[in-house]
């Protein structure tokens, strides 16, 4: 993987650098793009569950998962199927943070973290991108993606799906008691898959889990205004 425009832009926001063609940040994190390529052993798992409405949300089976609240609701409730996939960039990662740290790099440390934020989610996006193309999913329609915390959806399902997954052996993830997982940089989400073509649902802070305390807000702008 490699940097593009949209992903120098994220992280620089996720570091809260003001953004400039000329900024030194933006050079450093195009110097850190080789740094993540030797550091971090992506993982990456998915199973596909079958999905039902019922009265107190979205019950996936075989697991007896319940997701409850309107966010699942509205993202599944037109869904027979639902994808719960999780990715990880590795130990190695947290091993590159701590080095940072003991080297006192507070700069390199926080610019690092946010490459991290990012890189992540690019892993999960190449997943979508290969499970859109397998003949499974032919002529399906998947909805957007979405996670715990996200929304009313509580990150405390981290620790079902740790275990419907099997985190621990197929991705070297674990849940911890305060239901983040280790490598820090890891992450699960859910995709919906229908028959008919679903609309973009996902819009705006309302589904953050940090909208209640978003620095960004606080100036009155949002993470991904242009």
């Amino acid at each position: 993987m490699k940097w593009n425009e949209n992903d120098l832009r994220l992280a620089l926001r996720y570091a809260h650098v003001k953004e400039e063609k000329d900024s030194p940040f933006r050079d450093w994190l195009v110097a850190l793009e080789p740094v993540l390529q030797e550091v971090i052993t992506p993982r990456v798992t998915w199973r596909v569950f079958s999905c039902h409405k019922e009265a107190d949300g979205i019950a996936l089976e075989p697991g007896h998962l319940m997701l409850p609240g309107n966010l699942a609701t509205s993202l599944l409730g037109e869904c027979g199927q639902v994808i719960v996939a999780a990715a990880s960039l590795g130990h190695g990662f947290d091993r590159q943070t701590s080095l940072y740290e003991a080297c006192n790099e507070p700069a390199w440390a926080l610019l690092w973290d946010a490459a991290g934020s990012v890189w992540i989610e690019k892993v999960m996006d190449e997943l979508e991108t290969v499970l859109k193309a397998t003949p499974e999913f032919e002529n399906r329609f998947f909805t957007d993606r979405f996670s715990c915390g996200y929304g009313d959806l509580p990150l405390a399902l981290q620790k079902e799906i740790g275990v419907l997954l099997n985190l621990p052996l197929r991705c070297g993830i674990q849940v911890l008691d305060s239901c983040m997982m280790a490598p820090t940089k890891s992450i699960t989400a859910f995709i919906g898959v229908a028959d008919q073509e679903q609309p973009s649902r996902i819009r705006g802070c309302a589904f953050c889990s940090m909208n209640s305390q978003c620095a960004y807000r606080k100036k009155g702008k949002t993470c991904h205004e242009s």
